[in-house]
């Protein structure tokens, strides 16, 4: 559970009357002081998009809160948002390519933006009509985040991470202490209970991270050393070892509900779904870290005003803390900047990501997506061998 001093339950200013937390919505329909509200007429609406509609792709999971947040968005700002699901960002940017469509605004994995960025499909996010960037964390600020090249420039806003857990079923845990580190995975009683992600990003980094847990950027520096120790590892400790290959997510879902397998790699939020499913699964972020991902959003190029500022103040809402806690309750994922406890879901207190996020490792996306192929065809060849 999230702690007054856990790092994710920093407070960030609040509106408050007699010491009550007042909603944005009750606060703007109250008698506040008239240069207030004007000061905040560039985040929450004005008559330049007043009645303007914009058309918001996102992933599946996460419809349903997105359109609820919506519906109070219009009602504070005159503007509609109409959202629609999709499977895959990289189809998005296809599109894009293709000739766009009728798409002002969607979430992206951040691993994307560099290539989209430099193929000029989406267009940089205006500060001014955003002033809640202010609450991302310094570590996914523009200034410091790996997918940006330019620290002034948000090319994208990310909004959410999430990662890998190690997971294992307490009733089956054959080991007197709870593991702590991936290489517990490794113990003979467990040979052939294991499941280990098959997908590049976290086969290929969650073993790096056995043997160079704090120094996830500098692996494109010492690259053909340190690749050669996972390839080595993941043959000849790994291999042995697991009885499940994972594909995704919903396997690795799968593999634990019907219990394929002892322990292995999760996803803290599937993890949530099993427990609430009554299944004995506990998780944790190891000692040595987990591969960290990010979702955010991104205008599209080619996006004018006035529906270009309008997904601005969408994203501007969309990341206001006060505007987060019916979001977390239906998807407890992390995010990039701090929820006052107040605001926080139970699934989002014990989200391991979130619990650990200090001990999680940002690689670089751009270097890791150039190896992505070359990492698929080695790992394939590996379980064939």
């Amino acid at each position: 559970m999230v702690s007054d001093n856990h790092p994710r339950s920093k407070s960030v200013d609040k509106l408050t009357d007699a010491g009550s937390t007042i909603t944005r919505r009750r606060w703007i329909q109250s008698s506040v002081a008239t240069a207030t509200v004007a000061g905040l007429a560039g985040c929450l609406g004005g008559d330049d998009t007043d009645d303007t509609s914009i058309t918001f792709h996102g992933f599946g999971t996460h419809v349903d809160p997105i359109e609820n947040m919506a519906e109070d968005f219009e009602e504070e700002t005159g503007i509609s948002v109409n959202v629609s699901p999709f499977q895959d960002d990289w189809q998005v940017l296809a599109r894009q390519r293709a000739g766009g469509g009728d798409l002002d605004l969607f979430q992206m994995s951040m691993r994307a933006v560099p290539s989209a960025r430099e193929e000029e499909l989406i267009q940089p996010i205006r500060p001014e009509n955003v002033p809640n960037l202010e609450n991302i964390n310094d570590r996914y600020s523009a200034e410091n985040a790996p997918w940006e090249s330019d620290g002034d420039t948000w090319s994208a806003v990310a909004c959410h991470f999430g990662s890998n857990s190690l997971a294992w079923n307490t009733e089956e845990w054959p080991l007197e202490d709870e593991p702590t580190s991936w290489r517990d995975l490794l113990d003979p009683e467990l040979e052939g209970d294991v499941a280990y992600s098959q997908r590049p990003n976290y086969a290929v980094c969650t073993t790096y991270l056995q043997y160079w847990p704090d120094e996830p950027r500098e692996f494109e520096a010492n690259y053909d050393e340190r690749i050669q120790q996972v390839w080595d590892s993941m043959e000849n400790d790994w291999k042995p070892q697991v009885g499940v290959w994972l594909e995704g997510g919903p396997q690795a879902n799968q593999a634990f509900a019907n219990a394929n397998v002892i322990a292995g790699h999760q996803f803290p939020v599937i993890v949530k779904t099993l427990q609430n499913e009554g299944h004995p699964i506990k998780d944790v972020i190891p000692e040595e870290g987990a591969f960290m991902y990010f979702d955010g959003m991104a205008i599209p190029a080619g996006v004018e005003d006035p529906k270009r500022e309008a997904a601005e103040q969408f994203i501007n809402y969309f990341i206001d803390p006060e505007n987060r806690q019916e979001y977390l309750e239906s998807v407890p994922t992390g995010t990039t900047f701090d929820i006052p406890e107040e605001y926080q879901s139970e699934g989002y207190k014990n989200n391991t990501a979130v619990m650990y996020e200090d001990r999680l490792s940002i690689f670089d996306p751009v270097f890791v997506g150039s190896k992505a192929d070359e990492w698929t065809s080695e790992i394939q060849e590996i379980l064939r061998s």
